[in-house]
């Protein structure tokens, strides 16, 4: 791949990658099993193992200018030369001849990629906890109905409020096409009555919502905002309560993702909620971008 180096990739045999995936990869997103890990890269594409002086070390997801969730096979590190030919190589592969970019990093694996010239961009993790029957009053100026289509335009306002100016601001097309894709793919009626959209009595205008949907077969809260002049009125603490319960006998467990820094995660630490190890996004720009 490389003449100067001694690395290279060879592509990947998908049942032996997801093999190796599901043993050395450390499993940060609650997956339920080994074997959950294992089925779910069977069908991964673009997979790639690393090799230094004709020795298998690690493997890659790596689509043109875009790293992501690597990782290695014991007793070997992740290295700053590692990094730098895998970002050498993808450079000249992409569309963007100054760009690359790193997903799922491993919070081990931060410093090398810095020491590589590649930046954070943002943190998340994932925050799991039990399902179960809890009691939980919504305030008597707010009702809560079930999310349908007809909602997509009122939610794609709230979203576009509550998130301007904040680590997770989007546009409003992001939004509407965020928004779409969960009407699309989530018409279980377990999913929708575990959901919310919550109005104004007095006004009926809506002011948060939290959408439930389906991720690796256990729910997940796909989204949950609510307008910036509603907050410390319990809204957000009573949609997450309702798809608690609700869930209760559907599902053991459900998920959810925040990014580090958002205050959301008081919040869900306090409803219960367990951290699961970060992972960040991280970017390399040469000089000229920069």
């Amino acid at each position: 791949m490389n003449d100067n180096t001694a690395y290279s990739l060879v592509a990947a045999n998908q049942t032996s990658y997801a093999k190796y995936f599901a043993t050395y990869r450390k499993n940060i997103w609650f997956r339920p099993s080994w074997a959950s890990l294992q089925e779910m890269m069977l069908d991964a594409s673009n997979c790639y193992w690393i090799y230094r002086d004709n020795k298998r070390v690690g493997a890659i997801s790596l689509t043109s200018s875009e790293l992501g969730s690597f990782f290695m096979i014991p007793p070997s590190t992740l290295t700053v030369d590692m990094v730098n030919f895998l970002k050498n190589y993808a450079i000249p592969n992409s569309g963007d001849q100054s760009k690359v970019e790193a997903y799922n990093v491993l919070a081990e694996h931060i410093n090398v990629l810095k020491s590589a010239g590649f930046e954070v961009l943002d943190t998340r993790k994932c925050m799991i906890r039990p399902t179960e029957k809890l009691e939980h009053d919504l305030h008597a100026d707010f009702i809560s109905i079930k999310p349908k289509l007809v909602h997509l335009p009122s939610i794609v306002q709230v979203m576009n409020e509550s998130y301007r100016g904040g680590m997770d601001e989007g546009n409003l097309d992001t939004y509407r096409n965020d928004v779409s894709y969960y009407f699309e793919h989530n018409r279980q009626d377990e999913l929708l009555n575990a959901s919310s959209v919550l109005v104004d009595k007095k006004t009926n205008e809506v002011v948060g919502f939290c959408l439930i949907s389906m991720w690796e077969d256990m729910p997940l809260v796909y989204d949950i905002s609510v307008k910036p002049g509603f907050s410390n009125q319990g809204l957000g603490g009573y949609m997450l309560y309702k798809a608690i319960s609700h869930l209760e006998g559907f599902s053991p467990t459900i998920r959810l993702f925040v990014t580090i820094g958002n205050k959301a995660d008081y919040l869900y630490t306090k409803l219960g909620f367990l951290s699961g190890e970060e992972s960040s996004h991280l970017v390399y720009r040469d000089r000229a971008e920069k």
